[in-house]
């Protein structure tokens, strides 16, 4: 933007929008004066000009329109939906939530679903597995099982999720 458009735009639309200039020949010696009083009347105009802000009416105000929007935002987030959504994405033959569940539970690899349970346990927010086996009733026994027997399959190299299994069940 150029420097002629931008005061353009503070004299129309800025703070000098309800400002007049003012030209007047004074002797040299009273110059200082007249600024002096220019800028005095500009800071009486503004601080006039800006009222104080009430907070308690605009929360009272956001507080009225939210109760108007549906809780949806709200709620806790199914943690189904967000794991098998990320680990299907890349794959023309999505899982199911209760196939991912139930292979871990058999210890099993499927070949058709060896891609989605190697997403799973390889790039799977850590909290969001243990989200997901907490709701499909895996434990902590059976996940550890199923990644230290799988992990050369299943190309895993995640060291905070074996951190974490060490943790919960000793390697024998």
């Amino acid at each position: 933007m150029a420097k002629r458009d931008r005061q353009e735009r503070y004299k129309t639309s800025g703070a000098a929008a309800d400002l007049v200039k003012v030209e007047t020949l004074v002797p040299p010696q009273g110059r200082a004066q007249i600024l002096a009083l220019a800028a005095k009347l500009r800071d009486e105009h503004r601080r006039a000009k800006t009222p104080l802000i009430d907070v308690a009416s605009i929360v009272a105000q956001v507080r009225a329109a939210c109760r108007t929007q549906p809780r949806r935002y709200t709620q806790p987030s199914d943690i189904d939906t967000l794991v098998i959504t990320s680990v299907n994405v890349p794959f023309p033959h999505p899982i199911s939530a209760e196939s991912l569940a139930d292979a871990i539970r058999r210890d099993t690899v499927p070949a058709v679903w060896a891609g989605h349970l190697g997403r799973f346990l390889g790039e799977v927010p850590l909290v969001s597995i243990l989200r997901f086996c907490d709701r499909h009733g895996i434990k902590a026994p059976a996940l550890a099982r199923f990644v230290r027997g799988h992990s050369a399959e299943l190309a895993l190299r995640r060291p905070e999720l074996e951190e974490h299994l060490n943790v919960l069940v000793p390697a024998a």
